[in-house]
């Protein structure tokens, strides 16, 4: 484990993912979390694994790991891998952060788990235990990032949304995140990091060249909340 990426989702994490790959690192980045390690963080959430040593074993054999829920574990992933520097990805305030998350959870909620019309989304959990497991998963995901069961409220709704954090909890999720980062770890350690900035920061800070490829710029949120044209897919 090289890089440690604890920047939380919304913060341009695919694009650091991409630009990482580019680098040479191995990444495992959320879709890998789920396929690879689903089990692993399934017991980490529900209590049945309470040893730091688990993230050595899932991590050991790679260079990087960017999104959540690494992102959420940042501090125990470091005590496995002390020597390993950490890219705190950044959005331009708190406010457009805030604003890009809810508007995913708010699509995500109305297009997969509580759509109207998709009735049988309850029953599939009972139909199927991986259905369970990644339910149970993005549940967890979820509250430990902001506190709540992301999936349940209408962010469009006035005022704050009626289930767990509104506007203001989130942007205090955000700004006690970033602030815990910075004050976990030494300044030669750690780059607060806007994917806006390119490649300059982030080559300098990993000692490594700068690409003669464009710094990329991926999974951007579209305005009705969909964030990739596999997702859109997913979820048509």
């Amino acid at each position: 484990m090289k890089v440690i990426c604890a920047g939380l989702p919304k913060t341009g994490t695919t694009s650091l993912c991409r630009a990482l790959r580019i680098l040479g690192y191995s990444v495992h980045d959320h879709p890998e979390h789920v396929l690879l390690n689903l089990d692993n963080y399934v017991n980490i959430f529900n209590g049945t694994v309470n040893d730091d040593i688990i993230f050595r074993e899932m991590y050991e054999n790679v260079d990087a790991v960017t999104d959540a829920p690494a992102c959420i574990f940042y501090g125990n992933i470091l005590s496995q891998f002390p020597d390993a520097k950490v890219v705190l990805s950044v959005r331009d305030s708190p406010e457009i952060w805030t604003r890009s998350l809810m508007q995913t959870y708010s699509y995500f909620g109305q297009a997969t788990w509580y759509a109207p019309g998709r009735w049988y989304s309850f029953l599939t959990p009972y139909l199927s235990k991986t259905v369970a497991k990644l339910r149970y998963f993005y549940s967890c995901v979820t509250i430990f990032m902001s506190g709540c069961d992301g999936m349940t409220f209408d962010a469009n709704a006035p005022g704050d949304p009626p289930y767990g954090f509104g506007k203001l909890g989130f942007k205090k999720i955000y700004h006690d995140h970033n602030a815990g980062v910075k004050q976990a770890l030494p300044p030669n350690q750690l780059l607060v990091y806007n994917v806006k900035e390119g490649w300059g920061p982030l080559c300098e800070f990993l000692g490594k060249e700068v690409p003669e490829e464009p710094f990329p710029n991926e999974n951007v949120s579209q305005p009705d909340g969909k964030v990739s044209a596999v997702e859109q897919t997913l979820t048509s």
